[in-house]
């Protein structure tokens, strides 16, 4: 649930140069080609043996021929595996032909990436633009597009935009980076009066956020005198990290206009943006998602699947069937706007965030976040899995309740975590991961994907 921000480069959605999104009438065979431009092209593939498929074959057939490729095989890779033998790697690193960034390792799990020059930019604004409220946005509905950024300070390699930087110090383009501090439990009043301020000089007409920092800054807003509000015209869009009810309670409280859920990872771009009807739809050009059902039961989450992405339009490090961690639900007969790929319902959350019972059923981070939704007086949670036998619960209040907010977490967590003993404790407050990023729900043991998912088909 990445975005550009971690490469510390502004987004192309420039108003001048608008790229409307259209349907792909041949998605299916465009992915069929970049599985095979890659198989013969990149070194990594070639060392593998990896047999390039015909042209005309079938997209199902190609992709259930091939192994799902992990972070962890990627990991032990070198730059030079994931160029044509014909480019200079080194070289064109230096020159920024070749972009080298980095993950943000919200589990734990840091992976460095290579991006063609300027790729991130195109993919991203086309990927915007298939919202049509969005689009509008960016060509002046509401004036001068401008956008700013809300998320962690650390990107690419190193950090940008940390420690105290004047505004225009933090101003790109139309594109203003608001955060300068790691984590935002520990932001000062004066830094969330400053950020409120600064949308305002900024006229954001657009903001991108990490959805616990904008709820940070809407329950800081809200408690001013008098009450103030989230200053941005157009629409929010929340990406980066999972998205929990209680988030969009706050949230809410300081900004009633739209709000827009987009789904990326730094590894293959941006592969869905909410639509009109409440669906994510897929992003055409960028990538081919598969959506591999789970094979266990989902309770609390239905038509649940591991999301594993092939990418079209890179010329270096391309990724095929590449397993980015993320679970879905899909809605398997929504409208398929741009590509043969299905809408989604939600965003799960992590497989490393779901939560394994005695019977083998998966809880996931969604699931966890529905049950837990009708508690208005949750602020933030997190859960744990340490062990296959025990659940623990850290639950911090609005209103500072103890035992019967954490009574009440218990409660509604029981029918899901049939099995499993659990237990919740109030705090004060929660630490964000060291990436910057919060997880609502943690599990401390490995899953096995093939045993939870159909790896070797194609939906």
């Amino acid at each position: 649930m990445g975005s550009w921000y971690q490469s510390g480069m502004a987004p192309s959605h420039e108003p001048e140069h608008p790229e409307q999104p259209r349907r792909d009438p041949e998605h299916d065979a465009r992915t069929v080609l970049a599985i095979a431009r890659a198989f013969e092209s990149i070194p990594f593939y070639v060392k593998l043996g990896r047999t390039s498929p015909a042209t005309a074959t079938p997209l199902a057939d190609a992709l259930r021929a091939i192994p799902v490729l992990t972070k962890k095989d990627v990991r032990a890779t070198l730059p030079k595996q994931w160029v044509p033998a014909s480019r200079d790697v080194k070289a064109e690193l230096a020159s920024g032909e070749i972009e080298l960034v980095e993950t943000s390792g919200s589990t734990g799990e840091r992976l460095r990436i290579l991006w063609d020059k300027g790729w991130w930019v195109r993919q991203e604004a086309r990927a915007f633009r298939t919202s049509a409220l969005v689009a509008a946005a960016m060509d002046g509905a509401h004036g001068d597009y401008r956008e700013a950024i809300l998320t962690t300070p650390a990107c690419g390699l190193g950090t940008c935009h940390t420690g105290d930087r004047t505004f225009e110090e933090r101003l790109e383009d139309h594109y203003l980076f608001l955060n300068m501090r790691p984590d935002p439990t520990y932001w000062l009043p004066e830094d969330m009066t400053r950020m409120l301020d600064e949308l305002a000089r900024h006229r954001a007409v657009g903001l991108e956020s990490d959805p616990l920092y904008l709820a940070t800054l809407a329950r800081h807003a809200m408690s001013q005198s008098p009450p103030r509000t989230i200053d941005v015209s157009g629409f929010v869009v929340l990406t980066y990290a999972f998205t929990t009810s209680a988030y969009v309670r706050a949230i809410r409280g300081a900004y009633a206009g739209p709000l827009l859920q987009l789904y990326g990872a730094s590894e293959v771009g941006v592969m869905f943006m909410e639509g009109d009807d409440g669906r994510l739809h897929h992003a055409p050009f960028t990538t081919h998602v598969e959506l591999l059902p789970a094979k266990v039961a989902t309770p609390g989450a239905k038509d649940v699947a591991l999301v594993v992405v092939t990418t079209l339009d890179r010329a270096v490090q391309p990724l095929v069937r590449f397993v980015i961690g993320d679970l879905v639900q899909v809605d398997r007969d929504g409208p398929r706007r741009f590509t043969t790929v299905p809408p989604l319902v939600s965003i799960e959350g992590r497989v490393d965030d779901a939560l394994v019972r005695p019977d083998g059923a998966l809880v996931t981070a969604g699931a966890v976040d529905r049950a837990l939704a009708p508690i208005e007086a949750l602020r933030l949670y997190q859960v744990n899995q340490r062990t296959a036998e025990r659940v623990e619960i850290d639950v911090v209040s609005e209103d500072g309740g103890g035992a019967e907010i954490c009574d009440a977490v218990r409660a509604r967590l029981l029918p899901l975590c049939e099995g499993l003993e659990l237990a919740a404790r109030g705090v004060t407050a929660i630490a964000s991961e060291p990436s910057g990023k919060f997880r609502a729900v943690r599990r401390h043991f490995p899953l096995d994907l093939a045993g939870a998912f159909a790896l070797k088909g194609e939906s």
